[in-house]
This record gives C-alpha cells, structure tokens and sequence, in this order.
C-alpha cells in the first residue's frame, strides 16, 4: 500500500508529492473471516450497509476469486434497504495490492489514454454545471482523463496511489498529482471547483469517508462526478456471479442508485444528476461465464476473451452483434435505468459548506 505522509498544508508545491511505501505482508491469501459471520440467512448476524447505515443486510451470493484463479471465494452482502452490496470478508489491504500488479495499472492506463469518447461523456455532464476551475480526479490512473481536459480551462489535480502511474499522469497532463491513496491525502478545505471519480469508488474499502473528504475538498457549490458499475443493471441480474461488473475481488463495493444516493446524503451532498448511460458488459460477462463453463468442464481456466483478436470470420460477426443486439439493447436499458453503470453528478451547498467548517 503506497501512503503519503505530509503536512496538511503541503502537496502543492511540487508537481509530483511523493510517498513512502511499505511491502506486503508474507502471508499467503486467505479470506478475513468466515463466510459463516457474515450473514442473517446463515447464521442469523446482520451487517451494517457502509452506504445508509442500515443493519438489515443478508447474504446474497458467493463468487470466486477469477483473478488468480486460486481456490477462493469471496462473500456479498447485499443491504436490504438501499441495495449496496459488498464483500463481507474482503482481502487486507497487503493482500489486496496483489491484485494491482504493473499488467493491471498498464492495462488500465492504456484504456484510459485511448478511449477519448469516454472522456467526452463525463466532460459533458461537468459541463452542464462548471466549465473551467480547479479539478481533482480521484484515482487518475496515468492521467487519460486529465490529458483530455489539457486544452479546456482547468487546473488539473490528481491522486494516484502508484508511483510511477503517477509520473506518467503527471508527464502526459501537466497535472499536480499527489501520490497517495484517498484516504492518506491531504488537501485544504474548499480547493476544488470539480472532484471527479470514474470506476474507481467501487475499488475503495470506505465509500463513506470518501465522500466525506470530498465535502470538505470542494468549495462552496462544487460538484461531485462518479461514474461506477450498477449492480441493479439487467446484466446483473442475468449474468448473477458471472457479472463481468463484480470483477472480485477488486471492487469492494457495487452500488445501486439509492446506496449512492444515501452516502452521499450522510456527507451533505445532493443528487443534481443521477442515470445509467448507454453500454454494455455482454460480451465481457459471457466471456466470464463460458471460462466458467470451461473451467467445470476441463478443470483449468482457458480464459476465452470474446473481445480479442480471433480472426476476420469473428470481427465481422462480432461487428454484426454489436449493430443489431448490444447497441440497441445498450439504448433500451439506459433509457429503463438498467445499463450496467451510473453516472452520477452530486452537489455541494453554501449550506453544507458552513457546515464542515
């Protein structure tokens, strides 16, 4: 885990703040606890939501660790009241950041840098409330949506907890990034115009106090994007545990409309813009549930990856499902709520404001 350890009023001065870190422990992976502790349906133990505080949350389902392909499940807990789900015996934060390797930052950095329409979408939806100021992108990754922002009127911050990511944000933006975790950063009251997070809070072990740094970070009026899976989305329902959006154990947390809207309510934050945008996880979740099928079958994952290379005869068809199916299934299901992700746009008031002081 990389930690920064500032004072409160430095990470401004430099381009790059740099961190400290500390290896993981030895220990080989291992579920926190039981699955046996975590639920109402089989033991009778309730669990708090981390969302709207509630204590009537159950089991609902068990899903495998398909990351390393071991022989560990991991347990979700789903909120009776606002429908948040999580894992109830999530990996320590050690061994968590096994699952974060150099393969998975350069896989995540080149989506970000070459998929500029998804940059677009969120620069819009900002651009219906601010259109220029001081911006922190939560999790900036190696800085695709900051370089984006380069030839708008933005000041660019970012928080990105691995160094050398960071020093590829901080040399393709311009941007000032703090390297450092969430939860370890440290900025002055009311810096930030714009706080953006995109397919990061799902990551994250504390929603809560996520949103609650964010209330103090931005100045009065600012507003709050997040962009994250839904798990209330038709192809979560379809696909169960072959959801390519679960992708366990590295989202801690799935959430629905109403546990956004409830965490952010616990930090004073007020829903401006909640939707589902058009998309689709189709070919990714069948890929999961045929490896799955594969797996059960031949006893060894082949890891079948329906969107790569497989020859002209599969581009074509592919390009076909995706014409006649998936883009206006993707349309279909964000027009009825149930595309696989939120985009959500939270604000802040003068109110809340004097309130965090």
């Amino acid at each position: 885990m990389i930690q920064r350890n500032l004072p409160a009023n430095e990470g401004w001065a430099g381009s790059i703040v740099p961190a400290t870190s500390t290896a993981p422990d030895a220990d080989t992976f291992r579920p926190t606890h039981s699955i046996d502790a975590t639920s109402d349906e089989r033991t009778g133990v309730s669990m708090t939501c981390p969302c709207c505080g509630s204590a009537h949350s159950r089991y609902w389902m068990q899903v495998p660790d398909r990351v390393s392909e071991g022989d560990v499940s991991f347990d979700l807990v789903r909120c009776s009241s606002c429908k948040h789900t999580w894992i109830s015996n999530p990996p320590t934060a050690s061994q968590l950041s096994r699952y974060y390797g150099p393969e998975y930052h350069n896989a995540v950095g080149r989506t970000g840098e070459t998929t500029p329409w998804r940059w677009q979408r969120a620069l819009r939806a900002i651009s219906r409330y601010k259109t220029g100021g001081s911006l922190l992108d939560i999790g900036c990754s190696s800085g695709g949506f900051l370089s984006y922002l380069k030839p708008f009127p933005w000041k660019l911050y970012g928080i990105e907890p691995d160094q050398a990511t960071a020093a590829r944000a901080h040399s393709i933006s311009g941007g000032e990034i703090t390297v450092s975790g969430v939860d370890d950063a440290t900025f002055p009251p009311e810096s930030f115009d714009v706080i953006t997070c995109s397919d990061v809070l799902e990551h994250l072990p504390d929603p809560r106090a996520v949103f609650q740094k964010v209330a103090l970070w931005l100045k009065p009026t600012g507003i709050f994007y997040v962009f994250v899976p839904n798990i209330g989305s038709w192809e979560s329902r379809m696909f169960g545990s072959h959801w390519y959006g679960l992708d366990i154990p590295r989202h801690l947390h799935h959430f629905s409309f109403d546990s956004l809207k409830s965490v952010a309510s616990l930090a004073n934050l007020s829903p401006t813009q909640i939707l589902t945008p058009p998309g689709c996880y189709l070919e990714q979740s069948c890929s999961v549930l045929l490896n799955d099928l594969s797996h059960a079958h031949n006893g060894n994952h082949n890891h079948i990856d329906l969107s790569g290379d497989l020859g002209v005869s599969w581009k074509i068809l592919r390009k076909v499902v995706r014409l006649t199916i998936e883009t206006p299934y993707a349309h279909l299901a964000s027009g009825l709520s149930g595309s696989p992700s939120i985009q959500a746009i939270f604000s802040k008031s003068a109110a809340t404001s004097a309130g965090i002081k």
